[in-house]
């Protein structure tokens, strides 16, 4: 939802004294004008024979056409002795080649005809999209029910793959602040939890052809898949096409195992992270929540008051811009299938991390504060987050792929018009009311990454190595 949400420009506040009469002005403008209307077009979902579910969006403003599939798969159904193996399935099911088709024959049909086709499964789901012209929609849909259907799996390109992401993980550490994220998420989660945990080399070297194919055949059913097409096609044409395609491909045998639920344990502590570099990276947070908790849409506006922008938000301004601690800082509210992370992200000289923490501490008590947040500020981050959709949705076949992935989470059909109403519906009460209650300043917990000399006596610190 993150990445739905993600706000494209944000000004600064009416409350700043150092604003000019120009930007005041501005403010002004953008505070009485009314917020574009969203269009939403129409998308026609249906459902094949083998199950699959279909949403079209026919668009003719351009001879393209692109696809987005998504599949009820994902990394935390891997067995504990098979970590990294639907990232290795992924791969290998784009670069494997076919039953039908060599690895290299399959990739120069696609360089003839100039279309893209990338296969990527997550933690949560599988995606598989595609790029094409008009004319070379049957054969690019052709080749991705084949290789769905009948992947090879060749095994040369499993040893490449293997060796590729070995070499990944040996350099896994270079990067403070993928190191910090992958850390906090075991720091909160626990590092054996489905949502945390990360493969070793140990596990990459034991996978086998055996392995992806046994994962593959798992999870890759038509009744697992919702498939959304946007672009220059003849909508009759392309279902019967899709028909076809899938005809002779069987449901799925058994239903999809259901993954064990988490369970919340609130802690304090802080972790050091030893790394050789003039600044820190600090990750500061705890449980974030669910997609289903109703509290959401205060959840999001309240995270971008805090910290959704890195120069205009509290912690922005305060401890970046006022105080000048921080090269960046921003704030995530998390929301998945199960709880998310709250994470307070910052990047700030060695030496000042102990006061970054501290104020940023202060920052989330203040929040929690009755009166904290006035009308005038909720407004204008509620248009700020409102004006930020209407910017997601140029190109237009963005709404197909979102309407899926909602589809692929539950949500209903109208749901963006929902989140609209939901977010605009948001009360200054409801705002206090969820600052309170899931921000927990008492609870935090802090990683940082970065060189114990230059950073200086960090209070109750314990020194990990990743």
């Amino acid at each position: 939802m993150s990445k739905f949400l993600k706000t494209f420009c944000l000004v600064l506040l009416i409350s700043i004294p150092s604003l000019s009469l120009k930007a005041q002005e501005t403010l002004e403008q953008l505070e009485q004008s009314a917020l574009p209307e969203i269009v939403v077009p129409k998308i026609d979902r249906h459902q094949l024979g083998s199950g699959m579910k279909v949403l079209l969006l026919p668009d003719h403003a351009l001879p393209v056409v692109r696809g987005y599939l998504y599949v009820k798969t994902g990394s935390i159904y891997e067995a504990a002795d098979k970590l990294g193996l639907a990232e290795v399935t992924g791969n290998l099911l784009r670069t494997g080649g076919t039953s039908k088709t060599k690895p290299e024959a399959f990739d120069e049909k696609l360089a003839a005809i100039g279309a893209d086709i990338d296969v990527d499964i997550t933690r949560e789901f599988g995606l598989i999209t595609f790029k094409c012209l008009r004319e070379d929609l049957p054969e690019v849909l052709g080749l991705i029910f084949e290789m769905i259907q009948e992947p090879a799996f060749d095994e040369q390109k499993l040893g490449i793959q293997k060796i590729q992401m070995l070499e990944s993980l040996r350099r896994k550490n270079d990067n403070p602040a993928e190191t910090a994220s992958r850390e906090f998420g075991k720091l909160v989660y626990g590092k054996d939890n489905i949502w945390a945990r990360t493969p070793e080399p140990k596990d990459i070297q034991s996978l086998t052809r055996e392995d992806v194919k046994n994962f593959h055949q798992k999870f890759f059913y038509p009744d697992r898949m919702i498939f959304a097409l946007a672009g220059d096609f003849n909508a009759a044409d392309l279902l019967s096409h899709l028909e076809k395609l899938s005809q002779n491909w069987a449901k799925a045998p058994t239903p999809l195992e259901e993954v064990s639920p988490l369970q919340e344990t609130w802690k304090s502590e802080t972790v050091l992270i030893p790394k050789t570099a003039d600044q820190s990276t600090i990750f500061i947070g705890h449980w974030g929540d669910k997609r289903s908790n109703q509290d959401k849409y205060a959840l999001l506006l309240l995270n971008e008051i805090l910290g959704g922008d890195a120069l205009t938000s509290r912690l922005g301004k305060q401890i970046r811009s006022t105080l000048g601690l921080v090269y960046g800082i921003y704030s995530h509210y998390g929301l998945q299938t199960d709880y998310g992370l709250f994470s307070v992200i910052a990047q700030t000289k060695a030496k000042n991390t102990a006061q970054v923490i501290a104020e940023t501490r202060k920052q989330l008590q203040a929040i929690r504060q009755p009166g904290s947040i006035n009308q005038g500020e909720m407004e204008f981050y509620k248009n700020s987050l409102l004006n930020s959709l209407y910017s997601q949705y140029e190109p237009t076949y963005n709404f197909a792929k979102d309407e899926a992935r909602f589809d692929y989470f539950g949500y209903p059909p109208n749901y963006l018009e929902l989140f609209r109403q939901k977010l605009q519906a948001v009360t200054l009460e409801d705002l206090h009311r969820v600052a309170e209650k899931y921000l927990r300043p008492d609870y935090l917990q802090v990683l940082v990454v970065g060189d114990p000399k230059a950073i200086g006596p960090l209070s109750g610190a314990k020194i990990v190595s990743p």
